[in-house]
């Protein structure tokens, strides 16, 4: 089966691939703006392959092909751990953005429990659940403890415009503005290094730039450098072409992938896997390694806090690990994982314990991102009422990150088979008051029509009440004071709610009704109006 079929295949084809880190001059980011992108930008739609067919070896010798292939390119500043804070703010915005779409579905009916039922899992699942859990399970990149987001390679590109390019080149890796995995001793330095020279066509020919290339080829190597000539042309007489340079990208990137960037790591998997095997593997191994490993006790063996370099042989296993997992040999990959994992444990290195098991409690955010990798496996299994206990372990006292959470638990329940009815009502009701206390009202609302589905068949009144209610008061806060009172007067024939809560009730809904200024034309006449205010306890007369 196709792994990009289901969407724990597309999670691992996307997100967990090899980063190349892109380090540049300005003037090849002057060129590329022209154009209104970026350098990174121009390059990152050609770095995923649905096909690019390049042979490979297991382990253990076993051929195999690498059909689907990604690439991830990021700049050196980029290559670090994502601020907190920023991420939140982001992560609200996106959900923010979602709730403005809903308008037109908010004013229309809630949908019957049959309709749900007989529904797709896509027709009923919002659409940005999928971006976000994405931009979450991004929170937690670029880490020290696991190697997924360090780079396997670097990209060092410079502009046919600089100044001495050769020693452009030489200069741009030794900086100090490189990552601090790199500065602190977490990463390797030695990783796979290509030569880009970048040529505006609209700066004159290229003959000045193939010397260049002539010259960087006998510095760099003939195989480790390439020519990429662009258009930044503004001429408003030249013809405009949607993607002008797609061909000669295209044909860079596969060529860097699939001869490099593939080969490099296919390479180092066999050297780390040999050194593994004669050092650590083996019965003997294992028993010597476990009778001498006192453990580290103190984690602040290095500056930076970690205890592993990246030539301790833990953190070759991990990335012997990391690396076979990237290239599809999965096997391998949980067989390092595996091994790892006592190291970990005997050294107190939690944080990087629970990064080879299923789920650990070292940060949130980490919580989180292993929380929804677990949660697609068991979907992938159909194993929904599992995978909605999942979500609510990782619900944070955070609200808006809770609403979220209880919101995609909710639909594990209506997927599970049998379909769970009031765990879905209910978790939705959850998820609604956590994104009203966070001002998310159009969300609110809609969580609680889609759990509305569920209760206005059943006698549970007090719940069908409290909902009515909620939605009523908070389509009012929008404006829609025709549907307010549509919701309020379902709760108006309530004689099973305390005097307390009537009083309340009726008020709020004189309140909207003289609001709207019988704005809701026909939808209630005043007769049925009174007809309601009947039902009361008469004791609200007195």
């Amino acid at each position: 089966m196709d792994p990009a079929g289901t969407p724990l295949g597309k999670m691992l084809l996307e997100e967990i691939t090899p980063v190349v880190m892109v380090l540049r001059t300005p003037s090849v980011e002057e060129a590329c703006v022209k154009n209104g992108l970026s350098f990174v930008e121009m390059l990152s739609p050609f770095c995923n392959f649905s096909n690019i067919d390049v042979p490979l070896r297991t382990s253990s010798d076993q051929p195999y092909r690498l059909h689907k292939f990604k690439l991830r390119l990021f700049y050196e500043s980029d290559v670090r751990q994502p601020n907190i804070e920023v991420a939140k703010e982001r992560l609200k915005q996106v959900i923010t953005k979602a709730g403005e779409k809903e308008n037109l579905e908010l004013i229309s009916d809630p949908p019957q429990v049959s309709n749900l039922l007989d529904s797709s899992k896509s027709e009923l699942l919002p659409s940005w659940f999928e971006y976000l859990n994405k931009e979450l399970i991004r929170t937690a990149s670029f880490s020290e403890h696991e190697t997924f987001d360090h780079p396997v390679g670097c990209l060092l590109v410079v502009s046919s415009k600089d100044e001495q390019p050769i020693n452009r080149f030489i200069d741009l890796f030794n900086t100090n503005k490189l990552p601090s995995l790199l500065n602190d001793g977490a990463m390797d330095p030695k990783i796979l290094k290509h030569y880009l020279l970048v040529h505006d066509n609209h700066d004159g020919s290229s003959e000045k730039a193939s010397k260049i290339l002539s010259e960087m080829k006998s510095t760099f190597g003939t195989n480790e450098c390439h020519l990429l000539c662009i258009n930044s042309s503004q001429d408003a007489k030249m013809e405009h072409q949607d993607d002008p340079w797609a061909s000669y990208l295209k044909d860079l990137m596969h060529e860097f992938s699939s001869k490099h960037v593939i080969p490099y790591m296919e390479q180092k998997v066999r050297i780390l896997n040999q050194q593994v095997s004669a050092t650590r593997r083996g019965f003997r191994n294992q028993i010597k390694n476990l009778w001498w490993r006192k453990g580290k006790d103190d984690p602040n063996e290095m500056p930076s806090g970690s205890m592993y370099t990246f030539s301790s042989i833990e953190s070759q296993i991990r990335v012997l690990g990391d690396h076979a997992f990237m290239l599809h040999d999965y096997e391998l990959a949980l067989a390092n994982y595996r091994l790892i994992s006592t190291d970990y444990k005997l050294d107190k290195a939690w944080k990087r314990y629970a990064g080879v098991q299923k789920l650990g409690s070292s940060g949130q955010q980490n919580a989180t991102r292993c929380g929804l990798w677990w949660i697609e496996m068991l979907k992938t299994r159909d194993q929904y009422k599992e995978a909605a206990s999942v979500y609510f372990r990782i619900c944070s006292e955070e609200l808006l990150h809770s609403a979220v959470m209880l919101e995609q638990a909710s639909y594990c329940y209506l997927f599970s088979k049998p379909p769970m009815l009031y765990k879905y009502g209910f978790h939705l009701v959850l998820s609604g008051d956590r994104y009203r206390k966070t001002d998310q009202i159009k969300h609110a609302i809609r969580t609680y029509r889609s759990a509305l589905s569920v209760y206005r068949e059943t006698t549970w009144s007090y719940i069908r009440d409290h909902v009515h209610f909620h939605i009523g008061q908070w389509y009012a806060l929008l404006g829609f004071h025709d549907v307010a009172v549509r919701h309020m007067l379902q709760v108006l024939a309530c004689s099973h709610q305390s005097k307390a809560t009537q009083e309340l009730f009726l008020r709020d809904f004189l309140q909207i009704f003289q609001v709207s200024g019988f704005s809701f034309h026909g939808l209630v006449s005043l007769g049925q109006m009174l007809s309601y205010i009947k039902q009361f306890d008469l004791s609200l007369c007195i």
